[in-house]
């Protein structure tokens, strides 16, 4: 249902794309159209907080159009006014989003995105009543047929159906101000060492190897609790949301109204409950045989790392390679290394210019080369596709997905034998240690933390179920719970964009039958 992908844009929106996956196109859940829109490269993008006031008087306008019983035209030249003004705030909303994750530091950026994430809440109800005045109006039938979809009317027929009330706006309001405050920690970590306080990354980059233990756990002992307690509250939020809306749980929240997915929770359970006891014991004798010392990491550099890329999509052709010329041209991505960018890696979409964005959270080596594919991968999809989602999240993770796997084919020209070999060998492990065990671990550990009771929900709570899934998995070690116990607060999609991580073991299936088709018979992937 297209209000429920109206929902969905928030939830995208607020995360992060950290998943990387791009936003729905709002040409098409919005009613309306565009036409000869002009590219402008990401440079001479800028940012303006939007006038909320202008929202306010073409809402007025168009009341008094429906009201007033005014022809068919004049309201349909009113809508284009209104959907015109919410793509220009969906792209001010995005870039504010990518500005604010280039430089965690930047107060500027980080008053303006939670002003706007807080703002979008407002435009999401106001929208909502749009739909229900059209669909409630003399022209409903009209507006139905030429202008919206099949099936609007009867989907906004009753007001009283609505999902924004007043109460989950403010819940929507709350969540933000919880975000915030999680970026707030996350932005630059610091710890006190040896008496001075220290930039965590600059000193861990300092330290040999017996202290930089020491220097983590420090870094654990200092965040953990401030962020599981910002973790706890926005659980609590996203319960109170899950309850207006009568569902169960929050999990099923996600999983029906945001994500819409194929499958229920309780199949994921089943699925997660397969890689268990399949793919746990083979991932245990794989890590017997130490993997990773049969690998390295050598230093790639920005240039190096699009070069490889361009060489890539030149391989594949067609769509891929336009689409990276395309990205080129406009300067639509940001490789950079740089401790004071978010900790993760996404694609997102500008409507206004309708160009797909890739914001790579980059580590200055081999497995950049991965992400940059994999984030490309939904830069084709948005590219091509206009920024429309995928039927389902899990679709969407197939295009990043497959990019990576098809790039292991056709880097032969952009890297020596031997290189290609290691990054191979290095995609091969993550295909199972991340993917799988890890992802599989994490996806797990969120459903077992919304399922506790308020009275179980506590930060030492958390940290043990962290503990013995890692160990359940296999990834643990005994006698670390220092650190297993406590590695989730690293993860972003688990405050950002919540139960997403199942999507990527599911994806990885598909992915992994196009890498075969490609395998068998060069562009057949």
């Amino acid at each position: 249902m297209r209000k429920r992908w109206i929902a969905f844009i928030a939830c995208l929106l607020a995360a992060l794309m950290l998943t990387g996956c791009a936003a729905e196109d709002v040409r098409d859940l919005l009613g309306g159209g565009r036409s000869d829109v002009e590219h402008v490269a990401f440079s001479e993008m800028v940012y303006a907080r939007p006038d909320m006031s202008e929202m306010d008087t073409l809402m007025e306008e168009l009341q008094e159009l429906l009201d007033g019983g005014a022809r068919y035209k004049e309201v349909e030249a009113k809508l284009d006014e209104c959907f015109a003004w919410y793509y220009s705030f969906y792209t001010q909303y995005t870039l504010c989003e990518v500005h604010s994750y280039l430089d965690m530091t930047d107060e500027y950026y980080a008053e303006e995105f939670e002003w706007i994430s807080d703002a979008f809440a407002v435009v999401q109800q106001t929208y909502d009543k749009l739909y229900y005045a059209c669909a409630g109006s003399p022209l409903g039938e009209k507006l139905e047929k030429h202008y919206f979809w099949e099936g609007f009317c009867e989907e906004y027929s009753d007001p009283e159906d609505s999902v924004y009330s007043d109460e989950y706006v403010a819940l929507l309001q709350e969540e933000t101000a919880l975000l915030a405050r999680y970026h707030e920690l996350v932005a630059a970590p610091t710890v006190e060492y040896q008496g001075e306080q220290w930039d965590l990354d600059e000193l861990l980059a300092a330290v040999d190897d017996v202290e930089y233990n020491a220097v983590l756990k420090l870094y654990y002992d200092t965040y953990n609790q401030p962020l599981a307690e910002v973790y706890i509250e926005l659980m609590r939020v996203r319960r109170a949301m899950a309850e207006r809306l009568d569902y169960d749980s929050y999990e099923q929240m996600q999983y029906e109204f945001y994500f819409e997915r194929d499958y229920t929770p309780e199949e994921a359970h089943e699925y997660l409950a397969q890689i268990r006891e399949h793919i746990v014991p083979y991932y245990r004798r794989l890590m017997a045989t130490d993997p990773y010392g049969a690998v390295w990491y050598d230093e790639v550099s920005e240039e190096q790392l699009f070069s490889i890329l361009k060489c890539v999509a030149g391989e594949i052709g067609g769509d891929v390679e336009e689409a990276f010329d395309f990205m080129e041209q406009y300067e639509l991505y940001d490789t950079s290394v740089s401790s004071k960018k978010a900790n993760m890696s996404f694609e997102t979409y500008f409507a206004d210019y309708e160009e797909p964005f890739v914001f790579l959270g980059a580590g200055g080596d081999t497995e950049d080369v991965l992400a940059f594919a994999h984030e490309f991968g939904h830069f084709c999809d948005g590219y091509v596709n206009q920024g429309a989602m995928s039927e389902t999240i899990d679709l969407a993770e197939v295009y990043s997905q497959a990019m990576e796997l098809l790039a292991l084919s056709r880097l032969s020209d952009a890297m020596s034998e031997e290189d290609v070999d290691n990054i191979a060998k290095i995609k091969t492990i993550d295909l199972v240690s991340n993917v799988y065990i890890q992802q599989a671990a994490f996806a797990e550990f969120e459903a077992r933390a919304y399922a506790l009771s308020d009275e179980e929900l506590t930060v030492e709570k958390l940290n043990e179920i962290m503990y013995e899934l890692s160990l359940e998995y296999g990834f643990g070690v005994k006698g670390y719970q220092w650190y297993f116990g406590r590695v989730w607060i690293d993860i972003t999609h688990f405050f950002e964009a919540p139960f997403y991580v199942i999507s990527y073991p599911v994806s990885n299936d598909l992915a992994m039958q196009i890498y075969a088709l490609e395998r068998e018979e060069a562009g057949k992937g």
